[in-house]
């Protein structure tokens, strides 16, 4: 399975392994990746007063909860919701 980065530098498209983020310099699980730039994405819209894009992200970081723990049932599903949508404490 690989993902599709855009370089910040030309707008080009590249493959990438997911066993790694999409950052050149640090590694980082998938799960913590996609937490961290949907806790992003929900902060922004919290800050716009945008309440139903911040529902519509929690929404996808339950998609995206739901389908690691229909492969890996230990998988913690409220704790990656949470730092999807509360970061960290």
């Amino acid at each position: 399975m690989s993902a599709s980065t855009v370089s910040p530098d030309n707008g080009s498209l590249g493959a990438r392994s997911t066993n790694h983020a999409l950052v050149e310099g640090a590694e980082e699980a998938v799960d913590q990746f996609v937490a961290r730039v949907l806790r992003r994405a929900h902060e922004s819209a919290e800050g716009r007063n945008a309440p139903n894009e911040a529902r519509a992200i929690l929404e996808v970081a339950h998609l995206f909860a739901d389908e690691w723990i229909a492969s890996a049932p230990e998988f913690d599903r409220l704790g990656f919701v949470e730092a999807a949508t509360e970061g960290p404490s």
